[in-house]
């Protein structure tokens, strides 16, 4: 079997025994050392650029490098093809499943008020997540955060995702926020934010949320996600206003999907199975020309679609077919030793779409275009595509 190495040149070096760097093939690079490649990984190898954020496995490299088809990446690489139809899948996986019995039936719920924060906030906010965002392709323990979520450095700058190395305590009036009297007499006038990946949740007027993933090694005492006091409960979004969207519960998983499908659907993460949207999201979700869900595969998840399907009930239900959630799914399917019967998140997201008559007259589902605002751009504000 082939691996990326095979079709690089002699100025790839090795950096340790599963590991070589060089210029990037695909953006010419400004170092010498700034593309990585594993060619020992699944599926001819893995590689990253920490210029362009190109990322991927070899038949990717290939696919993008030398414009090969699907097809012929897998026999350049002497890989067998996977099967990608919507045929490829026993029909259980891409329909809809009914609706769990047991649950009571739930009324609509309605848009909830927008509540943003004051512009103090906002500003010391966008500033704390451009900060997270500086060292996204030079810090091995940012992009492996990032990269262990299936994320590019690109993605993750798209949509307000960045790196927090480590605890920060800022003065809580910097960002708007009263001091806190306590009940001895003192006072509490730091805000704390936690080392890890952070979430940031825009929309035209700036950032109006902040959430951080902490990683494992977090202390006990602190919940694996920390929204930052101050923050807005809008969802987070993914996308341009227009397109087909899922609605999901996470934000990593939101990004994953518009990572996916490169840009051609929207994600909606409610960040949780009981929040309610606000009335632009409400508007999003139902302007949308093909509303899918893909809630978590568990009891919350299941009371997160009966919300959503009594809300949306245009609502086609996407249950994943592996794992909790999207992200668990689209690791299982990249984990060794490959299990075929597992999609990827690109796989699943073309026999969903394939599995649903659309009624906008496209014979590709995925050739929506993408002329609408954008929710996921560096400035926080909505843009032109």
């Amino acid at each position: 079997m082939n691996s990326i190495l095979t079709f690089l040149t002699s100025a790839m070096k090795a950096k340790g025994p599963h590991e070589y760097a060089g210029p990037c093939p695909l953006c010419g690079g400004a170092t010498n050392d700034g593309f990585i490649v594993w060619p020992d990984r699944p599926r001819g190898g893995a590689f990253l650029c920490r210029k362009c954020g190109a990322s991927g496995d070899g038949i990717a490299f290939l696919m993008q490098r030398d414009g090969m088809s699907y097809a012929e990446a897998c026999a350049a690489l002497e890989i067998e093809p996977k099967r990608t139809t919507a045929s490829s899948f026993p029909a259980r996986r891409v329909h809809a499943r009914p609706r769990p019995v047991h649950l009571a039936q739930v009324a609509p719920v309605p848009p909830a008020p927008a509540v943003l924060p004051c512009k103090e906030w906002m500003a010391s906010a966008a500033a704390f997540v451009d900060s997270c965002q500086r060292d996204l392709e030079t810090s091995p323990e940012a992009l492996l955060a990032v990269c262990g979520r299936f994320l590019t450095p690109y993605t993750a700058v798209q949509c307000g995702i960045g790196w927090n190395p480590a605890d920060r305590y800022v003065l809580r009036e910097s960002w708007g926020l009263p001091v806190i009297e306590m009940a001895d007499g003192g006072k509490r006038d730091k805000l704390l934010l936690p080392r890890g990946l952070v979430i940031a949740t825009r929309r035209e007027a700036g950032t109006v949320a902040i959430t951080i993933r902490s990683p494992s090694d977090r202390p006990e005492s602190r919940p694996k996600y920390w929204q930052a006091k101050g923050s807005s409960n809008m969802p987070f979004i993914a996308g341009h206003a227009g397109l087909p969207v899922v609605l999901v519960e996470s934000a990593l998983d939101a990004a994953l999907l518009w990572q996916e499908s490169f840009g051609k659907l929207a994600a909606v993460a409610f960040m949780g199975s009981t929040k309610p949207a606000d009335a632009d999201t409400d508007q999003f979700i139902k302007q949308a020309p093909l509303l899918l869900a893909a809630p978590d595969r568990d009891d919350a998840g299941e009371k997160a679609w009966a919300r959503w399907s009594a809300t949306y009930p245009h609502a086609h239900f996407a249950p994943v077919l592996h794992g909790k959630d999207l992200t668990e799914q689209h690791a299982a399917a990249h984990a060794w030793p490959l299990d075929y019967s597992i999609p990827t998140t690109g796989e699943w997201l073309t026999a969903v779409l394939s599995a649903i008559p659309t009624k906008m007259g496209h014979t590709d589902p995925m050739s929506y275009e993408n002329t609408q605002p954008h929710y996921c751009t560096t400035s926080g504000a909505r843009e032109a595509a």
